[in-house]
């Protein structure tokens, strides 16, 4: 017995040595109460879906600084500033953070969580497919997608309806279409299986991710979430290889259009591995994000009646056919403000992660290898130093001409599709769905909230969503287009 606990005691002793620069910094930085040995996972287990965010925004207004959480052996410091957050995005030797790659059973090694090597060569290859003239050419393809939900939305007779669903499906049936060269056609399914494959696995993923007991691979696959994760992805994983088989047969004859992602990926010889890895990032999160995004445009529209039709107005003013013209639509100065404010005020990643690989300093502060890094781009988006009145609605505030130091600030306080070279890929194709959608959506149809008066609670899975889904009445206008 004098033995083991000898054995005990020296193992805590050599354990407490190789933790001694995590433990130093963890002391030197503000932070809540946590239990030895579990330190705040706890606190992070138990909280619910719709409080994530809003405890890690409260705990940066009460201490006012970066601050740190200790999750078991693990230290997660939460940065404050946006010149902190600016100089961890740019960062060379931070990888993303070791969260994320919990995602590898849906996206592989694709580029949302590879690092180094494979993420520049990834990066290189997937570029071209996102030049503007080349986004153009996706216009009538999107339009066509978007006339499909215009004819869903006026078959509601006005009755009020959840519009997450309508909206993934048509999002789903523009991105496989213009990225991979296939027609889903899952909006003239009532009960696409494939559309519940994917919000399914998103929450399944979560689920593992916000719950320190599941970090352990060997833990989370003798779990029954894993065995419902296996189901989901198959059907995923079947659906992507069929399409790449289809379009690899394709690119065999000559192409009149121009290329196109899966283009590039096959041409690139790529193996069938790294191509559905691709596939599947881009899928799962440009639908996920730009579902959520365009959610909240409708909400906000919907909840502001003075903004909606002051953008109506707006669009009144289009050419004939203006509404699928990008040059058209990147001159409507208060779409751009509502989609801007919109991204700001239901910031649609509330947070993203970096991973110390060895020793840098960030914001004057030394922090060593192994500590993860979170920026709280709600929190930046919601602090009322850069962005006066932070809860309220306000398009206008985009329509004004910044100071010079609010506009230094503002670089990186708001910052949707995150920053630095690891900037979201598909951030300009996002912003065409949402605009080409938006002004169909606005020029058909009048918008009304079901309950004007009941609260939107927000809560933070994959993405930020409301917790009671999003209802809305779509009232055909008497001059739609």
């Amino acid at each position: 017995m004098a033995l083991l606990s000898l054995l005990l005691a020296l193992g805590l002793c050599l354990l407490l040595w190789r933790m001694r620069q995590l433990l130093q910094l963890g002391s030197s930085l503000p932070g809540p109460w946590a239990l030895p040995g579990l330190g705040n996972a706890q606190m992070i287990g138990k909280l619910k879906p719709e409080y994530i965010f809003l405890v890690f925004t409260e705990l940066r207004e009460r201490f006012g600084a970066t601050y740190r959480l200790w999750v078991g052996p693990q230290l997660w410091v939460f940065l404050h500033s946006p010149e902190e957050t600016r100089q961890a995005l740019h960062d060379p030797t931070l990888r993303k953070a070791a969260t994320f790659q919990q995602l590898s059973p849906l996206i592989g090694n694709g580029l949302l969580i590879s690092h180094g090597a494979d993420w520049a060569a990834q990066r290189r290859l997937l570029t071209p497919a996102f030049q503007p003239q080349l986004l153009r050419s996706f216009a009538p393809k999107v339009a066509t997608h978007a006339d499909r939900l215009l004819e869903r939305l006026q078959r509601t007779g006005g009755a009020a309806i959840e519009v997450t669903d309508h909206l993934f499906a048509c999002l789903l049936d523009a991105i496989v279409d213009t990225s991979m060269g296939h027609r889903l056609d899952t909006q003239l399914v009532e009960h696409s299986p494939i559309v519940a494959a994917f919000h399914r696995s998103g929450e399944l993923l979560f689920k593992r991710m916000i719950n320190p007991l599941l970090s352990s691979d060997f833990v989370f696959r003798r779990t029954r979430l894993w065995r419902e994760l296996c189901v989901q992805l198959q059907l995923i994983h079947e659906l992507m290889e069929r399409v790449i088989e289809q379009r690899e047969r394709q690119l065999v004859e000559p192409q009149d259009g121009p290329r196109i992602l899966l283009d590039a990926m096959l041409l690139a010889g790529l193996s069938r591995r790294q191509i559905r890895d691709e596939v599947n990032t881009f899928v799962f999160a440009g639908v996920d994000t730009t579902t959520a995004a365009m959610g909240f445009v409708l909400y906000a529209l919907a909840k502001q009646p003075s903004a909606q039709e002051r953008l109506h107005a707006e669009l009144s003013q289009l050419p004939p056919g203006g509404a699928a013209d990008l040059d058209a639509l990147n001159k409507l100065c208060y779409l751009d403000a509502v989609l801007k404010e919109v991204l700001r005020m239901y910031t649609i990643v509330p947070s993203t992660g970096r991973q110390t690989t060895k020793a840098t300093t960030i914001g004057g502060r030394r922090y060593c290898a192994g500590v993860t890094l979170w920026i709280n781009m709600y929190g930046l988006a919601h602090d009322a130093r850069y962005f006066p009145e932070p809860y309220e609605f306000r398009p206008e505030r985009w329509l004004q001409a910044p100071t010079e130091s609010e506009a230094t600030a503002s670089a990186y306080s708001y910052i949707p599709y995150s920053g630095g070279p690891h900037v979201c890929i598909g951030r300009r194709y996002s912003l065409l769905l949402m605009k080409l959608l938006t002004v169909r959506v606005v020029q058909r149809f009048r918008l009304e909230l079901a309950e004007p008066l009941a609260p939107l609670v927000l809560q933070a899975q994959m993405v930020l969503r409301s917790r009671d889904g999003i209802h809305i009445r779509f009232l055909p206008r008497i001059e739609s287009k």
